[in-house]
């Protein structure tokens, strides 16, 4: 496949208003098919590979690797991988699909590089971002921090970062142990640190702020340098927001799971293709995808092309 079509996918997505599906994405340009969108899908082999080099170019040396999930929500079961999934923002169940994000951030610019869609317990969420962390690896990636949530602080995933050679900053749920002993009951005082080790041998430095508890393997990290490192894991939930309102990731309706894995990896190339147009013209992502709908800005396909073209 060469890259005017995916560049027409690209600037649909971009541009269209209603852009989940590829009937929405013909509407948006007017001069292309719907079908001749669906064959991208179809016959794209090349996308993975291109948004591999993508990535590539982007990662600079060191930075952090942030690992995260969230519900793009579905009303039907057309999907082999569609469950209900308890939605910890609600604390209710919707139907969706469940997907693993890994991305990268130099600490002012935070970018996508690999996903998975979560299937079910077969393999389970922890080995999924394992899988994701050793694809890092892969590219050539060496994290000054691996950065995530209390979720993902399991004993597993730990180990498998340590055995990376990797420091990581967490938060701990507060039925931890720490030396034997629950973190909760570790002192009285809400504000303390200490050091010890978690179920599995794992060493950590624990920090208790009021209620919540924060871990990290480098024990002679300060309190205000945890904070700042945990404030940059909280940049991939605007990167969640972006994907789901601007590249449309949320309401795809793509009914195959090798088509909806490369939908969302479109997606994927889509948000890069915004920062660079946010460089260009110094705007913001969602200012920007506005005067794209209206056409108050323009971009053509050789621009995408040009910007798809590897290094």
């Amino acid at each position: 496949m060469s890259l005017a079509p995916i560049s027409v996918y690209i600037q649909a997505l971009t541009t269209g208003v209603t852009n989940n599906s590829c009937v929405g994405l013909a509407d948006a340009l007017e001069t292309v098919s719907h079908d001749s969108l669906q064959r991208v899908i179809r016959d794209g082999h090349q996308i993975n590979e291109l948004f591999r080099c993508l990535v590539n170019r982007s990662m600079k040396r060191g930075g952090y690797l942030i690992l995260d999930d969230t519900i793009l929500e579905k009303y039907t079961r057309g999907l082999e991988a569609i469950k209900k999934l308890l939605d910890t923002k609600t604390n209710g169940y919707v139907l969706g699909l469940n997907v693993v994000l890994l991305c990268w951030s130099d600490g002012k610019t935070t970018l996508p590089i690999a996903f998975f869609i979560y299937q079910g317990k077969e393999v389970s969420k922890l080995e999924l971002a394992r899988k994701l962390l050793h694809y890092a690896q892969a590219l050539g990636c060496k994290p000054k921090f691996v950065l995530f949530d209390s979720w993902y602080a399991a004993q597993t995933l730990l180990k498998a970062i340590r055995a990376l050679g990797w420091h990581f900053v967490t938060r701990l749920k507060k039925n931890r142990y720490l030396s034997g002993k629950k973190l909760k009951s570790f002192h009285r005082h809400p504000y303390w640190q200490e050091q010890g080790k978690l179920r599995g041998d794992i060493e950590v430095k624990v920090f208790r702020r009021a209620s919540k508890f924060y871990a990290t393997y480098k024990h002679s990290l300060s309190w205000a340098s945890l904070k700042a490192l945990y404030r940059i894991r909280a940049e991939i939930e605007e990167v969640f927001r972006v994907l789901k309102q601007e590249c449309a990731w949320q309401g795809c309706q793509q009914r195959s799971l090798r088509h909806y894995y490369r939908h969302l990896t479109l997606g994927l190339i889509a948000f890069y293709f915004l920062k660079s147009l946010q460089k260009r013209f110094k705007l913001g992502v969602y200012i920007l995808r506005r005067k794209l709908i209206s056409r108050k800005l323009s971009i053509n396909l050789q621009d995408i092309a040009d910007f798809l073209q590897p290094a």
